[in-house]
């Protein structure tokens, strides 16, 4: 999906002369035709995250719109002061693009493991967040952002999986009814799938829109289920979880709402791949029916 939104940059850049791309050493083989076609809106700050956030505020004194590409955890948690600072509370549009969600960077250990990047970034007032889990949604995002007129969270997570019925901030999936709801977002939508394609009676809801959410308009999907299980890569006390504990309270809803998250700490066991974390947490397909089976959410089958 970083193609298909890197694409939509460049395409954006050839009529709109306000965008002004940024990178932080990332991207090579990708945004080398950015640089080409617009080498006096492109700079590479470097290995330099806290410069590349203060470059695009400034950038946006000087009246561009900037986006500001590189991996998410650097971008977020390097440089939160810098996004508090001079992003938010100027409410200056800067469109922050952090590629790799979760365990996509699986091998590298902890450090480049993102269980709390957006839900560090949540708690900064007036920022948009997005996390497309589909091709379909990923290609739209950007203008979906540009129109927002915020200061933006793009999380960006591998592969390009094709949900054409999920390309909205929020698709309700429906499942052959009577069955729990898998809520989640992002490259684990795909297990969620798969799941339901094991168990029919399962509906999904994927947001690719993540923070704010709009307690209102979702509470229709959360009370037509007795029971809701948050599937995320996040940890729950600060992700989609904490979200909707918050939605559940302020809309009276009386479903019983569980989670299946990594657990609230960093795990110093390395893996190949995000799968290898996936099955560890319960995360894939079979680890969410698992958690489906199990004392609390039993009932529901």
């Amino acid at each position: 999906m970083r193609g298909i939104i890197i694409d939509a940059v460049r395409a954006r850049m050839e009529v709109d002369n306000s965008l002004f791309f940024l990178t932080g050493d990332m991207g090579i083989n990708l945004i080398e035709p950015i640089e080409r076609a617009f080498p006096d809106r492109f700079l590479n700050v470097g290995i330099a995250e806290q410069n590349l956030v203060g470059v695009a505020a400034g950038l946006c004194n000087a009246g561009f719109r900037p986006v500001a590409y590189t991996i998410g955890n650097f971008l977020i948690q390097r440089c939160l002061e810098q996004i508090r600072d001079d992003v938010v509370l100027h409410d200056y549009p800067v469109v922050l693009l952090g590629t790799s969600t979760g365990f996509d960077n699986a091998p590298l250990g902890p450090t480049h493991h993102m269980m709390d990047d957006w839900g560090t970034l949540r708690c900064l007032p007036g920022v948009d967040i997005y996390a497309p889990a589909s091709a379909e949604f990923a290609s739209t995002v950007l203008d979906r952002v540009l129109a927002g007129k915020r200061p933006a969270y793009i999380r960006v997570g591998k592969g390009k999986p094709s949900l054409p019925t999920a390309n909205g901030d929020v698709a309700y999936l429906p499942g052959t009814g009577g069955g729990p709801l898998l809520v989640t977002y992002g490259p684990l939508t795909v297990e969620c799938l798969k799941a339901q394609a094991e168990r029919p009676d399962l509906s999904v809801l994927v947001l690719n829109r993540i923070h704010p959410l709009d307690g209102a308009a979702l509470t229709s999907y959360l009370k037509a289920h007795s029971h809701i299980l948050v599937v995320e890569d996040q940890f729950a006390h600060c992700g989609l979880y904490a979200s909707l504990c918050q939605i559940f309270v302020e809309e009276g809803i009386r479903s019983a709402l569980h989670s299946a998250a990594p657990p609230p700490e960093y795990t110093l066991t390395v893996g190949q791949s995000p799968a290898f974390y996936f099955r560890r947490f319960k995360l894939d397909a079979a680890g969410i029916l698992s958690r489906l089976a199990e004392p609390d959410l039993c009932e529901a089958v």
